[in-house]
């Protein structure tokens, strides 16, 4: 009878500890939200999420008009405010903003903003 207790006892001190051994963490490492407005021919405004296991969405947003010189003010301001929705929703999955730049590239005024998201 003794034997089955220590038994026991040494059973539920295994499992206890096995709550406590360390869990896979999720995902770490940097992740950026790139959003632009490349006037030309292809006139589109998007949205791209790149992951750090190499995964890349892109989100079209179709309703920004991009004209032949770039996005109107009204056409930049959406942009970033899908910028913005899409950096919050990460941001509450646990992702960190660590640094934000925004270049306007070439003649026709391509316009893009990187936000990079780090997760420890």
């Amino acid at each position: 009878m003794k034997n089955l207790l220590i038994l026991l006892a040494i059973v539920f001190v295994a499992i206890g500890s096995w709550s406590f051994y360390p869990k896979a963490s999720a995902t770490t490492g940097y992740m950026a939200v790139i959003g632009s407005g490349r006037p030309g021919k292809t006139r589109s405004a998007e949205i791209t999420i790149l992951y750090p296991d190499g995964r890349r969405t892109v989100q079209e947003l179709s309703k920004i008009k991009v004209s032949n010189e770039g996005p109107s003010a009204a056409g930049a301001l959406e942009i970033h405010h899908a910028e913005l929705q899409a950096v919050n929703k990460l941001y509450a999955q646990g992702w960190k903003l660590v640094h934000v730049v925004q270049s306007t590239v070439g003649a026709g005024a391509s316009t893009e903003t990187v936000y990079l998201l780090e997760r420890r």
